[in-house]
């Protein structure tokens, strides 16, 4: 039988159709691309070729590294490894206590259950604010210290009603036959439970690592030691004194280095860990989406 027979005739409105898809795709593309594109570009572009391309570049003529060695410094690489660490230990606190809350929460004879739930979904609705926060953290004697990154983590409310809601979706005959061959309630949570979370439980964590890699406020408000900052408030203060004209001194040092290249220099540096890391977490990305939306 030849190929062409086992090809299947499209319409003349399908073929259509599957143009405009295909178009569409295309420019979302271009749409998703060309910003990041123009981002590194103009960070590997001097002085004078951004003056002649109307600070407009994709592709530079003379790629120039200026920005990334004066963004790379011993500043840079201390703060990276507050990130790091931080994102670590956010990531276990996020886990650490919403694992065994949200079991014991699906468990349908624990007392005063109703009452928790309410209290859980209040705390989510009417957040207390910065100013009682920072009462929290004075009292709790964690200003200016790296504990100041973790302690809220623990308090993960939307891990704790989001495992919650997935284990009350897992069959009761699973749990019941591990009791009735003497499994404890910890065994079933380690051994039933967390292996049939596992999609959930990276889901959460994913988020968790992002949420901590990307913050800079909780450092602007609570730190005052900048051996303690994370990459993300390094790389807000490089792009105000950019800004405000504070490092044209220094830029002055590097003859065809702008404080434009030094910004989008600074914002390659940030998104390209989580973009090194992402392909491989998709998975867990998209299935975190439906997180919460859909019970079982």
């Amino acid at each position: 039988m030849k190929r062409s027979q086992n090809k299947i005739k499209l319409s003349k409105e399908e073929k259509i159709y599957q143009a405009v898809i295909s178009l569409f795709i295309l420019l979302f593309l271009l749409i998703c691309i060309v910003p990041f594109l123009y981002v590194i570009g103009m960070s590997l572009t001097s002085e004078g070729e951004m003056i002649q391309r109307n600070y407009f570049v994709i592709i530079p003529r003379e790629p120039i590294a200026a920005a990334y060695k004066y963004v790379l410094n011993k500043k840079f690489f201390m703060s990276m490894g507050v990130t790091v660490v931080r994102t670590v230990f956010g990531v276990f606190a996020a886990l650490a206590l919403a694992v065994p809350a949200g079991y014991i929460m699906a468990k349908q004879d624990l007392p005063y259950r109703s009452a928790f739930m309410v209290f859980f979904l209040i705390t989510m609705i009417l957040n207390g604010g910065l100013i009682p926060n920072y009462m929290l953290m004075t009292r709790l004697k964690l200003l200016d210290s790296f504990w100041v990154y973790i302690a809220p983590a623990f308090a993960n409310t939307y891990g704790i009603l989001v495992i919650k809601l997935f284990v009350e979706g897992i069959p009761t005959d699973v749990t019941d036959s591990a009791e009735l061959d003497g499994a404890s309630e910890t065994q079933k949570l380690v051994y039933i439970v967390m292996p049939l979370l596992k999609p959930t439980l990276c889901a959460l964590g994913l988020f968790a690592a992002v949420t901590h890699w990307n913050s800079w406020f909780d450092a602007l408000v609570y730190i005052r030691n900048e051996a303690l900052y994370p990459i993300q408030m390094v790389i807000r203060n490089l792009l105000v004194a950019s800004s405000s004209g504070d490092m044209m001194s220094n830029v002055n040092t590097y003859a065809k280095m702008t404080s434009e290249s030094i910004k989008m220099a600074s914002v390659v540096i940030a998104v390209l860990p989580i973009l090194c890391v992402y392909p491989f977490l998709q998975k867990y990305f998209v299935h975190g989406m439906y997180t919460g939306a859909v019970k079982g």
